[in-house]
């Protein structure tokens, strides 16, 4: 009777430490997505930084804005025909990964899957600048961010490029806001 006590006294630790491990490999793993989304979020910022730098007036915008990132960085002509590439290995920045929706590895696609995944606009999980009213082009301080259904809890990423900052990895920070309104507030 005694041994069976002490079997059952050690079944009961290695299950709790069992569910400490599952508990603790979920967090790393919901860890790694959000870190593997701003890693995309920053590419992005990588792929658009000749436009930014060039100040080339856009009207696009939102995921028009990416679709023409993505045409001119995953596409080549050959015999007056553009196709479609893959680059960084297969990896597709375009993708969320804590949305979990598009493929992240566009190298498992067929030709005809990339053609038709890349040439739809839908399938880009970020959001890019927005046209401010009165303003003649959307080259903004804001040119990319997660859509607000992409993570739960409303947290998400806001690609930031200071235009004074032309390293767009320095640039790449949330920084509060404080204003008028802050200050009067504090009188």
């Amino acid at each position: 009777m005694k041994g069976l006590w002490k079997v059952g006294a050690a079944l009961a630790l290695v299950a709790a430490v069992a569910a400490f491990l599952l508990v603790a490999a979920a967090g790393a793993r919901e860890r790694g997505r959000v870190s593997y989304c701003r890693n995309n979020l920053r590419k992005l910022g990588e792929m658009a930084y000749q436009r930014l730098v060039s100040e080339e007036l856009t009207g696009a915008t939102g995921r028009a804005y990416w679709q023409e990132i993505r045409e001119e960085n995953f596409t080549n002509v050959r015999g007056g025909k553009k196709t479609w590439v893959r680059r960084f290995g297969g990896l597709n920045p375009f993708g969320c990964p804590v949305r979990g929706v598009q493929p992240l590895d566009l190298s498992q696609l067929s030709d005809e899957e990339l053609e038709r995944h890349m040439s739809d606009p839908s399938t880009i999980d970020f959001r890019g600048p927005r046209l401010a009213v009165g303003l003649l082009s959307a080259t903004p301080y804001i040119i990319g961010a997660d859509y607000a259904h992409n993570h739960p809890g409303g947290v998400g990423h806001v690609l930031l490029v200071d235009h004074t900052v032309r390293e767009v990895r320095d640039a790449v920070t949330v920084k509060p806001f404080v204003g008028r309104e802050a200050e009067s507030l504090e009188d």
